[in-house]
């Protein structure tokens, strides 16, 4: 049986400021209309991403009958640059009630972000609590963090960590005039890149192809938008706004081995929501959506399926998922009791 014909709609949405934010809504359109209660998937990606991050995602629900929205963040991928003074977590916020305003302004919505782009969903939920009271049915938290982001020592140890924190952005602003000549560096020595990739990205083997998508996306990413964003992840507190999913099942989902968004940061997030399933990803890196495809889209599968049942359960718990990436060796899971 041939496979349903997917529906494809691009468009640009202007944001306030007047920036041209690219987004791809994607269906399969016969499957969509048997399930036409069910709530659109708007995915949000992470810093120095873009929505190819969630390519296996996007086809594994849009097969799945779901009608599925990427966007690309200001200053990533397709969308436009606009002012380095509005790049700042508050903005992105704006940015994403513009995208649903535009592009889904009707029905129930399930809000996925990944790093960054969780950061969006909860600057949203501050700035428009009726979209979060309205219209949200689902909400999944992946590798990200509410605040304390100066404190990550991505993996270097305290001292160094602190060096990279403070010199990171002037380093990449300096490095934004020569773009070209470093993009043609990384195709020409892939090595240097791909210890980049895996130093930041991921807690375990990946495929060739992921590594290079992974590569692309990053260095597709203008070296001084990198820099203009730097300052607002390190100073950002969105905490409290998390307080507007508490009615809402949730997801809080990160990699053992995240050293962007360290575990401690989800447990934050995850103890302020009731609903939320807190899943820990062994051998999991930051951008785990990549790394562990079917993982992540299992639990979000499982997430949609907890929020179309009524009344939502309090979950409980973390659930560690342990992926063996060894050939003929199985995953397995096992269930803790509710932290302390």
């Amino acid at each position: 049986m041939p496979s349903p014909k997917r529906s494809v709609e691009t468009r640009d949405v202007v944001s306030r400021d007047g920036v041209r934010l690219h987004t791809r809504i994607e269906s399969s359109p016969v499957i969509a209309e048997m399930h036409d209660d069910r709530p659109v998937l708007v995915f949000c990606h992470g810093y120095s991403l873009d929505d190819r991050s969630w390519s296996f995602q996007r086809a594994a629900f849009v097969a799945a009958g779901y009608r599925v929205l990427t966007w690309d963040h200001r200053g990533h991928g397709k969308s436009g640059k606009g002012s380095s003074r509005n790049y700042t977590i508050d903005q992105l916020g704006s940015d994403l009630a513009c995208v649903l305003d535009q592009a889904v302004p009707a029905g129930p919505l399930a809000l996925i972000g990944h790093s960054m782009g969780g950061m969006a969903i909860m600057a949203l939920a501050e700035s428009h609590p009726q979209v979060v009271a309205e219209r949200v049915v689902a909400v999944a938290f992946i590798s990200t963090s509410g605040g304390d982001m100066d404190r990550v020592n991505w993996g270097l140890g305290t001292r160094l960590g602190v060096y990279v924190n403070s010199l990171g952005p002037g380093a990449a602003n300096a490095f934004a005039p020569y773009q070209d000549f470093m993009e043609s560096a990384w195709n020409r020595m892939p090595w240097m890149g791909n210890t980049m990739v895996a130093a930041s990205s991921f807690g375990s083997r990946v495929s060739r192809a992921t590594a290079q998508l992974t590569q692309r996306m990053m260095v597709e990413t203008d070296f001084s938008v990198i820099s203009n964003f730097a300052p607002t992840l390190q100073e950002h507190d969105k905490t409290e706004s998390i307080h507007a999913f508490v009615h809402v099942p949730g997801l809080v989902l990160v990699g053992d081995r995240d050293v962007l968004t360290p575990p401690e940061r989800s447990a934050v997030l995850a103890e302020q929501l009731p609903l939320a399933e807190h899943v820990l990803v062994t051998r999991g890196g930051h951008n785990i959506m990549l790394e562990h495809p079917e993982l992540v889209t299992d639990h979000l599968m499982s997430l949609l399926e907890r929020a179309a049942e009524r009344p939502a359960k309090p979950m409980g718990g973390i659930r560690i998922r342990s992926v063996d990436i060894r050939p003929a060796r199985g995953n397995f899971a096992i269930t803790l009791g509710s932290p302390e």
